[in-house]
């Protein structure tokens, strides 16, 4: 059995945060992405709610931007917060995203809101892993 290899981290930008994902294959690389995304406002709670959003794009960067795009969208509408995020890939480029949601009164929020995203490295779809990406995060 082969260890899975997967991670992220974030560093510091000048008014911003640099975020840095990796793993074995695209979708453990964007999962860990969408979760570095989640951490930098909230630091978990109950998640007492669900929601599935499936995205589509032709390529790894276009895929990984739409992800990461519908992160900062539900990060910034409504009365529930993302606190866990888990990724399919399905045919076709479409990739199910399931968000754990817990109520804004119920989590401790920890920073603001991600208010955009700039991709700096993308995952390449001609590879077939390890996958890592690097963004700046506008918070």
């Amino acid at each position: 059995m082969t260890d899975v290899m997967r991670g992220h981290r974030t560093l510091p930008h000048t008014a911003d945060l640099i975020v840095e994902a990796w793993g074995d294959d695209f979708t453990a690389c964007a999962e860990e992405a969408a979760a570095a995304m989640l951490e930098i406002c909230v630091a978990g709670g109950p998640a007492d709610h669900a929601t599935v959003v499936r995205v589509a794009a032709d390529g790894t960067r276009p895929l990984l931007a739409a992800i990461l795009d519908e992160v900062v969208y539900l990060l910034d509408i409504s009365e529930l917060v993302p606190v866990d995020v888990r990724l399919t890939e399905l045919p076709g480029g479409v990739v199910e995203m399931r968000f754990g949601l817990g109520a804004r009164r119920s989590v401790r929020l920890t920073g603001a809101a991600p208010k955009a995203v700039v991709m700096l490295e993308a995952p390449d779809e001609r590879r077939t892993g390890p996958f890592r990406c690097r963004f700046i995060v506008d918070v």
